[in-house]
This record gives structure tokens, C-alpha cells and sequence, in this order.
């Protein structure tokens, strides 16, 4: 009996142990501190931004609603909006947003055909990229940049398309022609560039081969240069006058022309802060897309130097971030908003001094616009929460 009574407590214990392990959670990274350092980056830069914003659009505001400080205003209870919501999202855990990635990207894609109907949409110097709301004029294509990353993300991360095969990249392929085609007929193109750029990253991260992309890159540049020339007589104007931006000053070179002179007068060191001469009626809308002329204007190369260095400090810490990832879909989602940010850096950046065709894109954190620095700010809070997920060095 004593024998058989041993088997039976062997069993029993071992059933215990059994059940011991099956109910032990499985081993999950725990949340710490978030990445201070991109934090701080984040603030001197909405800092910056908002101090070059309301110098830049004082008198153009003074001039159009009687008040100085309308158009800062605005973008500082947007700014404070923003903060509030990049503090909430920087708490909940990015896998959620993959949950919602596919609803976001639904609503979205409904955003923008909803701007292009009468009435809902609103228009501005010949561009409908606006719905109109009883608070505010959202723009849908601010709120596609971060889910195109979240979603192709997603898709990447499901694992349900092989980048590395060509068919693999049909879908997300399909998913671009649809939302840049609705940007395009919004005329909102530097838009489009910006989420073509978006989606074209994360899916190079997730495993599309580089040499098809510039293989591609090259056949569409020049169909894409015939097709403005064949069709919008302003974008080719923008073109030509890229080419050579002092032959047709009094016209389609005037804004870029009136921005290098901007550029040109900051010298070393500037003119000082508020004391830019071409935001009075001569440079269209300083306080939008040729805001950094007027950087350099009143801050001269010194100042646009440390704004550029700030830009690219928060470009690598934010590599940085995407590199330490603790899985590919966090991953990948930081290197969509990375891009984003980068991208459009560069672009206003190469537009202002004449770099590269006037495309009309903002500048981060420094241009006017509610819905670009809220949606902004969201991204750096969902960048925040990957960073307290990070596999720290």
C-alpha cells in the first residue's frame, strides 16, 4: 500500500506544478520612464516655434483681424491641447492603436472624401483640404499621416503580404493610389508626397527592397513631370520658376524670390527677433510655409543652424526610439512618424531656399496650423510610450 501511495502523491504534486506553469503569465516588458531627452527636444522646438510664429504673423493679423496676436493665439491653445493629449497618449500603450488601425484608417479615408463634397468641404486659395466644424477647420490629411503608419504597420506586422515579393506589395501599393489619389484631387500635393513618403518607409522597413523602390521612383518622376505639364499650367509654372526664381518675379516666382531676399538679408546673425522686414506685405503668409525664410531672416544662419540641429536631434533620438522598439509593429510605427517628421522638414526646408519646386508643405511645430501641431503632438506622445517600452542601452 505504501508503495501504490507514492505514484498517487507524485501525481498530485506534479498536477500542482502543471497547473502552477500553465496559469504563470507570460513574461511582458514592463513600462518605464519615457525618453526624456526626445521629450525636451519636443519642447524647445514647440517653443521655438511658437515664439517664430508670433513674430511672423503679427502683422499680418494685425493687418486682417485687428489683432496682433490672433494667429498665436490660436496655435497655442492648440499647442496646450496638444500637450495635454501627447501626455494622455504617451500612457496608453501603443498595441491599442493596433487594434484601431484599421477603423482609424476607415475614418480617415472618409474625412477625405467628405472635404471634397459641397458645403462640408472648405476652400482656401483654390486648395479644399478643410472640413468645416463649429470650433475649428480640421484638415483630414494631418490625421492620415500617423495611421498610414500605424496601419501598413499593422499589416506588415500580421505578416499577412511578403514585402520581399512583388505581389506582396500590391496591397499596400492599392492602399497609397487610393489616398493619394483623394489628396490629389483635393490639389493638395505636397500632402500626398508627405503619406506617399509615410507609407513607402514603413514598408522599406518591414522588408520591401530598396532597388525596386528608386527602379520605380525613376520610371514615375518623369510620367509625374508630364502630367503637370499637361494638366496644371500653375504646377508647371512652379516648375519653371524653381528653374530660375527671379525671371518671373511680379508672378509665379514673387513668393519664392520675396523668400530668398528674406533669407538673404538675415546674414550671419540676423536682424533680430521681430524685426524681419519681408513678413510686411511682401512675403505671402510668412507664418505658414516660408516661415523658416523668416527665421533666418530675423535669426540669421546662426539661428537657422540651431533650428536645424534641433530638428535633427529629434530625427535621431527618434531613430533611436524605432531601433530599440520591443517589437516590429512599435517598431514600425516609429520609423511612419519619424519619416513624417523628416520628410516634411526637408521639403519645407529645400521649398523656402529654393531647393526644390514650390509643393506649399509646413514646417513642424513652427507653421501655423490647429490641426497639424495637434496631430503633431499626438505623434510625439505616441513616440513617448514606445519609449518607455524601449529595450533601454
Amino acid at each position: 500500500m505504501a508503495g501504490a501511495a507514492y505514484p498517487k502523491r507524485a501525481v498530485k504534486q506534479n498536477r500542482r506544478t502543471t497547473r502552477a506553469v500553465a496559469e504563470k503569465p507570460a513574461k511582458i516588458i514592463r513600462a518605464g520612464d519615457i525618453d526624456y531627452t526626445f521629450l525636451f527636444i519636443v519642447i524647445l522646438l514647440l517653443a521655438a516655434g511658437l515664439v517664430m510664429l508670433l513674430s511672423a504673423s503679427a502683422p499680418a493679423a494685425n493687418r486682417i483681424y485687428g489683432n496682433s496676436y490672433y494667429f498665436f493665439i490660436k496655435q497655442l491653445a492648440c499647442a496646450v491641447l496638444g500637450l495635454a493629449g501627447m501626455w494622455f497618449v504617451s500612457r496608453i500603450n501603443y498595441n491599442t492603436y493596433k487594434r484601431l488601425a484599421p477603423k482609424l484608417m476607415i475614418v480617415c479615408v472618409i474625412l477625405l472624401v467628405l472635404v471634397l463634397i459641397p458645403g462640408i468641404g472648405a476652400s482656401h486659395n483654390g486648395s479644399k483640404r478643410w472640413l468645416n466644424t463649429p470650433v475649428i477647420e480640421l484638415q483630414p490629411s494631418e490625421f492620415m499621416k500617423p495611421v498610414i503608419a500605424m496601419y501598413f504597420a499593422k499589416l506588415v506586422d500580421d505578416g499577412k503580404y511578403n514585402l520581399k515579393r512583388a505581389g506582396g506589395n500590391l496591397p499596400y501599393i492599392g492602399v497609397l493610389l487610393v489616398v493619394v489619389g483623394l489628396m490629389l484631387m483635393e490639389t493638395h500635393l505636397s500632402g500626398a508626397i508627405v503619406i506617399a513618403g509615410i507609407g513607402v518607409s514603413v514598408m522599406i522597413a518591414g522588408g520591401t527592397p530598396i532597388k525596386p523602390v528608386l527602379i520605380g521612383a525613376l520610371i514615375i518622376a518623369p510620367i509625374a513631370l508630364f502630367a503637370v505639364y499637361n494638366m496644371s499650367e500653375v504646377r508647371w509654372a512652379r516648375v519653371t520658376s524653381f528653374l530660375d526664381p527671379f525671371e518671373d518675379i511680379q508672378d509665379e516666382s514673387y513668393q519664392v524670390a520675396q523668400g530668398l531676399y528674406a533669407i538673404g538679408s538675415g546674414g550671419i546673425f540676423g536682424l533680430g527677433l521681430g524685426q524681419s522686414v519681408q513678413k510686411y506685405s511682401y512675403l505671402p503668409e510668412p507664418y505658414n510655409d516660408f516661415i523658416f525664410a523668416i527665421v533666418c531672416e530675423e535669426l540669421g544662419l546662426v539661428g537657422a543652424a540651431v533650428v536645424i540641429l534641433l530638428f535633427a536631434a529629434l530625427i535621431l533620438r527618434a531613430v533611436r526610439i524605432a531601433i530599440n522598439a520591443p517589437d516590429t509593429y512599435s517598431s514600425l510605427v516609429a520609423v511612419g512618424i519619424t519619416a513624417h517628421i523628416a520628410i516634411q522638414t526637408i521639403l519645407n526646408i529645400a521649398v523656402a531656399t529654393s531647393s526644390i519646386p514650390n509643393t506649399g508643405v509646413s514646417l513642424p511645430f513652427f507653421s501655423y496650423g490647429g490641426t497639424a501641431i495637434l496631430t503633431l503632438l499626438l505623434e510625439m506622445g505616441v513616440l513617448l510610450n514606445i519609449s518607455r517600452y524601449s529595450v533601454k542601452d
